[in-house]
């Protein structure tokens, strides 16, 4: 999957990802697998000073570049949500490592 393939939503949200390098977003409302920045939506940076920032290694002059696997899963866990919240997503150089959720259950 490529960069260019994604909606408007998760392109700004792989780029603040990116942006923030080290840290974590936390409270974003999900609906239909997209998501949306709500009032209590914060981005929270750390600084690491372990790694220096250095672009995707994958990254192309135009833009667009091949997501890594982290991103693909990432990237569809989300599409697959119909309505809850993304709590929290840590972020280690740019890209998610772990995400807390919670989904609203349609029926059992």
């Amino acid at each position: 999957m490529y960069y260019h393939e994604l909606t408007d939503a998760e392109k700004k949200l792989l780029t603040l990802m990116s942006e923030i390098g080290f840290g974590r977003i936390e409270n974003l409302e999900i609906s239909c697998g997209a998501v949306t920045l709500t009032p209590k939506s914060r981005k929270i940076s750390s600084a690491c000073f372990e790694h220096t920032d250095t672009p995707h290694k994958a990254s192309r002059t135009d833009g667009n570049f091949l997501l890594t696997e982290k991103h693909i899963r990432f990237i569809s866990m989300l599409r697959g949500i119909s309505k809850g919240t993304l709590h929290a997503i840590q972020i280690t150089a740019g890209l998610p490592v772990r995400a807390e959720i919670e989904e609203t259950i349609q029926s059992l």
